[in-house]
Parts: structure tokens; sequence; C-alpha cells
């Protein structure tokens, strides 16, 4: 039977209630077993009392401390060893769960996920990805990092398409997904040092299907399946995006306030705008982003996270533990180094890397 996955209670804005809520609803609809860490003496009496549930599928597993949306994720590491998501983390160090949830702070669970497991071998930062929504009926696009490096690398942006590669391989079912840079334009001259270097290296791995680069008004076009940028980047298109769909709603509501017509036509279309914002628009349909590279899953949902978020991130990590996401990423690293060298960390494929984005960039200086 599978692991069960440990649920970070304390760190999301809504409460705890929305975490037991979502461990509730993931085991009637797909069996998943959880540990909620956080609070006890919250936890248990909404469990008991509001949801009246009281099998063993479920369980609590005590939490002193909380990492707040204000603490400092290296300071709160160090200063808080009891916190719900290190002791969630705790649990999967320790093979009692298979993965972590958790809605809290983003920093706080990188930054604890590296300190309690470690990355996988090779990986030099972890990164976010989260799935957009496409126009039609095309597959969401996974779309990496979504916050966690603010500064990156061209090797960095290298190992985040080799790991988007296969979370879309696993999460879409697509056998060669096409993997994209995110540009100010989709000529191979476009695009910062970085970029372009990230571009060399990207276009001689065979085992991608690197297409070029994408700009921003292409991410919910069918042009890739994987596009590929740095987290300061990343975060503010996510935040743009969330910001055009509160406005096409907003102006929908003020527009048809004052007609009768635009009242009547609204209300006709109302279970169609639905099903479209709660299947496609809404961020809980998709459940959480992972933080690809750890060394065990996590998954990281948004602040405001509901239940049915909640329940569908449990439903992905357990889905990414079956699949053996982590498993084949790193298999992907060490295919990579076979055959090169002896020694993959002065003479492999990194390294190499770095010397190309050396001579690269002495050749854009001359």
């Amino acid at each position: 039977m599978d692991r069960p996955v440990a649920v970070d209670a304390m760190g999301g804005d809504l409460g705890c209630e929305v975490a037991v809520e979502g461990a509730i609803q993931a085991f009637n609809e797909f069996g998943i077993h959880s540990i909620i860490v956080g609070d006890e003496a919250q936890i248990k009496p909404i469990l008991q009392n509001k949801f009246n549930y009281k099998g063993s599928e479920i369980v609590v597993h005590h939490a002193d401390e909380v990492i707040t949306m204000h603490d400092s994720p290296a300071q709160a590491v160090r200063k808080k060893p009891r916190s719900s998501i290190r002791l969630a983390y705790e649990l999967v160090k320790e093979k009692k769960a298979s993965a972590v949830v958790s809605p809290g702070n983003t920093g706080a669970v990188m930054a604890t996920g590296l300190y309690v497991l470690g990355a996988l071998p090779g990986i030099l930062r972890p990164a976010i990805a989260t799935l957009l929504p496409k126009v039609g009926d095309a597959l969401p696009t996974v779309f990496l990092d979504a916050g966690a490096n603010v500064e990156c690398d061209a090797a960095h942006l290298v190992q985040f398409a080799l790991m988007g590669n296969y979370y879309a391989q696993v999460a879409l079912k697509k056998e060669r997904p096409r993997i994209a840079l995110l540009s100010n334009g989709s000529e191979s001259s476009k695009g910062t040092d970085t970029i372009r270097s990230a571009a060399v290296v990207l276009g001689q791995l065979k085992e991608l299907n690197f297409i070029g680069y994408v700009e921003g008004r292409d991410l919910p076009r069918d042009i890739a399946d994987v596009v590929v940028c740095d987290g300061f980047v990343g975060n503010v298109v996510l935040k743009a995006m969330e910001g055009s769909v509160e406005l096409v709603v907003d102006s929908m509501r003020n527009y048809v306030g004052d007609s009768v017509r635009g009242k009547v036509g609204l209300w006709l279309a109302k279970p169609l705008l639905k099903s479209l914002f709660r299947d496609k628009l809404d961020p809980s349909s998709y459940g959480g982003a992972p933080l690809l590279g750890l060394s065990d899953l996590a998954i990281i949902c948004h602040g405001s996270s509901n239940g049915r978020a909640i329940k569908n991130a449990m439903r992905v990590a357990q889905d990414f533990v079956r699949e053996k996401l982590l498993e084949r990423i790193e298999q992907s690293l060490v295919s990579l180094e076979e055959g090169v060298s002896e020694d993959p960390i002065h003479d492999g494929v990194w390294a190499r890397m770095g010397m190309r984005f050396e001579k690269k960039k002495r050749r854009d200086n001359v």
C-alpha cells in the first residue's frame, strides 16, 4: 500500500480547516491516506466535530511551531525545528510518508526541503513547476521556475528544462514534450546572455525536443509543452495572469450590472462560465506545483488554497510517486554523465556547460 501523504496544516492563509477538509476529500475520492501535521488541539476537534471523522486513514502529527508567511525562510528553518513544515519533511525522510503537501511560505518550503531532504544528485537548485491553462482543449503548459529562484544562470535553466521534460511526460502523458525558453522575442538573437547560453546547450541535448524561444503572449497558445524561465520572471508572469483573470471577471460584472439583457445573458451562461472557471482557470483544479529537484517529493499550494486544492495536490503527489517521477529525473542526469568522465563534478556535463557559457560570454564581449 502507498505510504500516506504528509499535509502541512498550519502554513496557509485559511487555517488548518482546509487541510483537514482536503485530506478527507482525498481519502473519500481517491483512497489516499494522510498525516496532518500541525497543532493537535486545533486539528482533532475539526476532524471529529465538524467532519465527524473517526477512522484511522487520517492521523494527526502534532507540531508546536508554525512558519508564517512573514518569517524569513533561512531563519525559520534553524529557529523553528518543531514547525509543521519541518516535521512533515521529517516524516518523508523517515519513510513514514511519501510526499509533503504545503500551502505555506514558499521560501520556507524550499529551504526546509533542502535542509531536511537535500537535492537530487547533480541538481543545482530545485524549481517550482506549475501548470498554465491553454486556449481550447489543449493540455496545459508546464511552467518553471514559478518563483523558487529569483536569480538563475544558464546551467540552472538547462536543469529546469530537463526536470520539466519528465514532469510533462508524467503529468501530460507527452512522450516528447516541446521545450522552450521564455524570452522577449522568438528570434535567436533575442534574450539575455543567460537565455542565449542556455539555448546553445539545450539545442545540443538530443533527448530534449527543444524548439527555441517563446514570448509571453505564446503561453496560452499550443506552441510549447514546457516553458522555462528564472523564478523572478516566472512569479511575475503568474501574478499577472491571476490579475488578468480577475480583471475579466470584474469587467463582466460591471458591464452587465445595469443591463437587463446583460443580466439575462449572464444568467443563461452561468453554468458554462462556472464550469470554465472551475475546471480550467481555477488553480485549485490542478492541485499544487511540485518542487522539482528535491530528493523526495514536495507539492507547494497557493497560500489561499481551499480544501479542493489540497485534495488535488494530494492526488498529484500520489500520481507522481507511483509514476516514479523523481527517479526518472535522476536517471536523466545520470545518463548525461555516462561515457563522459569518471569525475562528473570536474569533468562532467555541468562543467562542460560552464566552459561553454564562459566562452560564449567572452565572444559576446569582444
